[in-house]
């Protein structure tokens, strides 16, 4: 298990990487080499700036959504528009990585465009050999509706998007408070443990499935939860 955190600007700035301008992954332990630059925001949206010439090698972004709001549900998202809009957004940013040696590696969720384990790995068949990845977060791919069901989805999830992942985001939520009489609840994130990830499931496939040279990527609060699942006790 190749554990890795995140550092914010200000931070990776002060421990010697002068050139960050957004979050890094970055090893555990020894923050000077940045893996991944996360970038923010809403690739999707008109204003997106891709910047590509960054810290690390992978670069992680959202597959995004038609919604004005980065989380929201849109249900134009799943629909040919959307689909049609985040294919055109990976032709026209390739060329891009290509030249600069990176990799951007997409990271699901349940309400944006890449939503699920069957479309993802799709869209992972039709770019095979372009510079493009898997960064998984389990439980950023359900939402409060599916909790019933949340042992199947995991199954999939887990069994089918590990072995894919470039990296694995070791993250928690659980269901927010619905703000709309018509919009399903959101998901909120929460400390490592403390909502609906399946320490039990999800660290066997860490352990079996998971390419040995995907990190996996823990925020800084989470850090001595992650390391006590790694050494198989509950925390």
């Amino acid at each position: 298990m190749r554990l890795c955190t995140i550092l914010d600007t200000g931070t990776a700035r002060s421990v010697g990487i002068p050139d960050a301008v957004c979050d890094l992954v970055v090893p555990h332990g020894a923050p000077i080499d940045a893996i991944a630059s996360i970038l923010p925001g809403n690739p999707l949206a008109d204003d997106w700036i891709g910047l590509v010439d960054l810290p690390g090698d992978l670069l992680v972004a959202w597959s995004g959504t038609l919604a004005d709001d980065l989380f929201a549900d849109d249900p134009r998202t799943w629909m040919a528009g959307g689909h049609e809009r985040f294919e055109t957004f990976c032709d026209d940013i390739r060329d891009t990585l290509v030249a600069a040696g990176r990799k951007l590696c997409i990271r699901p969720h349940a309400r944006h465009v890449l939503s699920d384990a069957q479309g993802t790995l799709d869209f992972l068949r039709r770019r095979e050999g372009e510079p493009f990845g898997l960064a998984l977060s389990p439980v950023d791919l359900l939402l409060p509706s599916m909790l019933a069901d949340a042992e199947d989805h995991y199954a999939r999830i887990l069994e089918f998007m590990v072995p894919k992942a470039d990296l694995l985001f070791l993250t928690d939520a659980m269901p927010g408070e619905a703000t709309d009489d018509d919009e399903e609840p959101p998901m909120i994130p929460v400390p490592l443990g403390e909502g609906v990830l399946p320490r039990t499931a999800v660290m066997e496939a860490i352990n079996t499935r998971l390419p040995d040279d995907a990190p996996v990527v823990v925020a800084p609060r989470d850090l001595p939860t992650a390391t006590a699942w790694r050494h198989g006790a509950a925390r």
